[in-house]
């Protein structure tokens, strides 16, 4: 009974060291570090774009074209795009 005990402790010791053995790795990896320089610049980007309104229209024939807003940045884009002239996001 005791040896089971033993047994089931050095067990949890082994994937408890295992476990942190490979979360190290992971989180040391390059790839680990382009995650964490891609994160970086998307909140820079992000934190740095303006929510500005699109510019007024100045004639009757602009006043009738549909313009409609990109999922992605939020920028003002119109019915024919295909891909946000901001972002590059694409939208069909």
């Amino acid at each position: 009974m005791i040896a089971i005990v033993i047994w089931l402790i050095g067990m949890v010791i082994f994937f408890f060291i295992l476990f942190n053995v490979i979360q190290h790795a992971l989180n040391t990896s390059e790839m680990a570090k382009d995650l964490s320089e891609i994160k970086r610049l998307l909140r820079e980007q992000a934190a740095s774009r303006s929510t500005a309104a699109p510019p007024a229209p100045r004639d009757i024939a602009e006043l009738r074209k549909v313009y409609d807003r990109c999922p992605g940045c939020g920028h003002a884009v119109q019915a024919h795009h295909l891909v946000c002239p901001d972002c590059g996001l694409r939208l069909t």
